[in-house]
């Protein structure tokens, strides 16, 4: 099965020593926010185990640290599967949700009157996110989860008209898609420093964000592919390398293999190049960062080839979430 694919990283796997008391942690609050309160939700919720992802992915972070950027996390995955059920080929509906989250970026984590769990919940995450963060680099993450809302939008139009993208079409919508900038923005705040603006916008670290994004994307394309087949989803570069005159899935395994190689090695030539160009001011940052990208794919690759959110999906007869997060007439507990 594509999970099984295999796939080589030059960077070192690690997980948080705090990583199971995490997952419980994670599961009280997704209770008390409303998220979780049906038992066929709680079960699909921790088969995600998205408290070992984000584990890996912040291997030295504990506590309350580890706790947002899991909550957060928690909130873009029920977001996910909630667009994945009725509303995938709805555009209007689904821009409604991202406009309701949105609002709550807007506000500073206040979510609109009458909101349901999901939308209160991120408002929980915001408040938190925003807690003694610079304007600069909230308006930065805040771009990068308006990214990921208006990436869906985009998806649920490309459903309705049942249109497969082109590959390059795929790659730039995938990198808003898959919230992996919003999720280094979590590295930071779990770690206790900003990304400066200077180094940012520097080419080398744009780079080497847009390697780690597509890494850790690509990786979720694959691992994932039979869940998204088995929904009818069109958004998937197995899918959009099959689509190509003469190619099949095999075939398209064995190239996005060497794609990840390929970056992976590219990634390592710029680390190279930024540590030996940056400034005595910037360099422990530079390194921070640096090893924030480099958990991220290590860490997910860990996550993604054993996570049971992929090897057992919902079956597509059942509803992706039992019970409705947008809505707001639910009991929180």
């Amino acid at each position: 099965m594509p999970q099984d694919t295999a796939f080589t990283l030059p960077f070192r796997a690690e997980t948080s020593p705090d990583a199971d008391a995490a997952r419980h942690r994670s599961l009280r609050w997704s209770r008390r926010q409303g998220l979780v309160t049906d038992p066929v939700d709680e079960a699909r919720f921790l088969r995600w185990d998205i408290a070992g992802l984000m584990a890996g992915w912040n291997p030295r972070a504990v506590g309350e640290r580890l706790d947002l950027t899991v909550d957060a996390v928690v909130v873009a995955t029920f977001l996910d599967d909630h667009v994945d059920g009725p509303p995938a080929d709805r555009p209007d509906q689904v821009a409604a949700v991202c406009a309701e989250l949105a609002d709550v970026i807007a506000t500073g984590g206040q979510p609109p009157e009458g909101a349901g769990p999901l939308v209160r919940a991120f408002g929980d995450v915001w408040r938190r996110l925003a807690d003694g963060a610079s304007p600069a680099w909230l308006e930065r993450t805040g771009q990068h989860w308006q990214w990921y809302l208006d990436a869906y939008v985009q998806e649920a139009r490309n459903r309705a008209r049942r249109r497969v993208p082109t590959r390059a079409e795929y790659m730039d919508l995938r990198r808003r898609s898959g919230f992996v900038y919003a999720m280094i923005d979590l590295s930071q705040k779990a770690y206790g420093f900003e990304l400066p603006g200077r180094l940012a916008t520097d080419p080398v670290v744009r780079r080497m964000l847009d390697i780690t994004a597509d890494v850790v994307d690509t990786l979720n394309d694959v691992h994932s592919v039979e869940k998204e087949e088995s929904r009818g989803d069109l958004h998937n570069l197995v899918f959009v390398i099959e689509n190509e005159p003469g190619r099949d899935r095999a075939d398209g395994l064995r190239e996005i293999q060497g794609m990840v190689s390929s970056w992976a090695e590219e990634f390592l030539a710029l680390e190279r190049r930024l540590s030996s160009a940056v400034g005595l001011r910037d360099a422990d940052t530079a390194e921070r960062i640096v090893d924030c990208m480099r958990t991220a794919m290590s860490g997910y690759l860990e996550w993604s080839r054993t996570t049971r959110r992929y090897s057992h999906p919902v079956p597509a007869d059942e509803p992706v979430l039992a019970v409705d997060p947008v809505k707001p007439d639910r009991t929180v507990r």
